[in-house]
């Protein structure tokens, strides 16, 4: 056990160095990480390197569609404007006076599809011209940026839970995982938009150089649709363990597959392309499949450290530890919390941590009784909590919320900073109390 012990902390510290230090990329990193433990727990480098490979494969086998048509969704429906029209209309349905609680809505909503950077520097460009003495830009950039932070690491089919849920073999129940994630994003938010309509009050903004952009004149139902088909026929594939007669309704199996789900929300996602987009849109499909490509690479490297891993025997070892304590799950909660946090706090991505973190203890989840799909998913919430803390110089989100709202850096660690601490905090203690429940 100890020889087990003392190669995973060497084998975290060293992905750590090297890729903070040496500024290797996170998939190299892993494969490295991998190759270190196997020896270490004195394993031959050809069984290391078979182990390694199955592992690779087995995660992108169930991953694979996932990643590459969300990615896909969520491109087409930034490039089309979907998602700043969106935006519009909420602020119009929510009123001048609650501006800031709309920011908060629309970046919890458009953080789902959307990755947060993306998400933040389209709809930043519509806070000048809302600023007003209801809410500051301060306030107002502080509430989005939070706000779409929360999803983006909390609820699928945005790729870091989406790939934690393939890690601890929780695929097949997505809506759970999804609906989890909803329900611990909303105490994350309202942390978020408490904290962002005070600390923002004492915060001044320079005005950055950018522009208003397009909103266009198309129904709120067709803006809506290609958001909500993947999310409600996800949840409706999960109807059946809930209701026994709706166990022989197979069609419900098929349209709510996730692969199944994101495709027709991706169909319906071209409905919105109009007029000289027609022409570039093919385009915005490789970028947004060589963005998922990345995540895939990343995602496999963090399979491959896992199958290593569990190949050690780690995960028996912890079922004793565990099994002599009633408070064990609660223990490995705290773990997975503190792995993702050290993990993000190093090296600055959530998505690469929750990828991580979710390989790590993919083989130790029965061993500490995580074998239900409400535990599992309630997991994936700890890591994610884990995941947003804290946000801070090393994290590229970062940068992008100081630049496109005008917050000097000082006070950026004084707001936004602060903020991902209290939201990871906050999704730790949801996901505890849901356990407890």
């Amino acid at each position: 056990m100890i020889q087990i012990g003392i190669a995973l902390v060497i084998s975290i510290l060293a992905l750590i160095a090297v890729s903070r230090l040496l500024k290797l990329h996170a998939f190299f990193a892993l494969l490295l990480a991998a190759v270190l433990f196997g020896l270490i727990v004195g394993k031959p480098f050809l069984e290391i390197l078979f182990t390694m490979q199955s592992g690779f494969g087995l995660l992108l086998q169930q991953i694979g569609f996932l990643v590459a048509i969300g990615s896909c969704l969520g491109t087409v429906m930034e490039k089309t404007g979907a998602m700043a029209t969106l935006g519009n209309k909420i602020i119009t349905s929510f009123g001048k006076s609650r501006i800031t609680l709309a920011m908060a809505v629309i970046g919890l909503l458009v953080g789902i599809p959307v990755f947060c950077d993306s998400g933040f520097i389209i709809l930043s460009r519509l806070i000048p011209a809302l600023a007003s003495s209801a809410a500051t830009p301060a306030q107002l950039s502080l509430a989005l940026s939070t706000s779409l932070y929360t999803s983006h690491t909390l609820i699928p089919p945005t790729p870091g839970p989406l790939a934690a849920s393939a890690n601890l073999g929780a695929t097949s129940h997505l809506g759970l995982v999804m609906l989890v994630g909803l329900v611990g994003s909303l105490p994350v938010t309202g942390v978020a938009y408490f904290l962002s309509h005070k600390l923002g009050l004492r915060i001044s903004t320079t005005t950055p150089n950018i522009e208003t952009p397009e909103v266009h004149a198309q129904s709120t139902i067709l803006i809506s649709i290609p958001l909500a088909i993947p999310i409600v026929l996800i949840a409706v594939a999960s109807l059946p363990t809930l209701i026994p007669t709706l166990q022989s309704w197979s069609i419900l199996q098929v349209i709510g597959n996730p692969a199944v789900a994101l495709l027709l929300g991706l169909s319906f996602s071209f409905l919105l392309i109009r007029g000289n987009q027609k022409q570039t849109w093919p385009g915005w499909i490789s970028e947004a499949l060589k963005d998922a490509g990345i995540i895939l690479l990343i995602t496999g490297a963090g399979g491959a450290f896992g199958s290593v891993i569990k190949s050690s025997g780690l995960d028996l070892i912890l079922k004793d530890v565990l099994a002599d304590s009633q408070s064990g799950g609660i223990i490995f909660l705290l773990i997975a919390f503190a792995v993702a946090a050290i993990l993000k706090t190093a090296q600055g991505s959530s998505t690469s941590a929750i990828i991580i973190t979710s390989s790590l203890l993919a083989p130790l989840t029965l061993g500490a009784g995580f074998s239900a799909p409400l535990d599992l998913a309630t997991l994936i919430l700890a890591i994610g909590g884990g995941a947003m803390t804290v946000s801070h110089a090393n994290d590229s989100y970062f940068w992008v919320v100081s630049q496109f709202s005008g917050i000097r850096e000082r006070d950026a660690y004084k707001s936004f900073t602060l903020i991902t601490l209290a939201q990871g905090l906050t999704a730790l203690a949801t996901s505890v109390l849901i356990y407890l429940l």
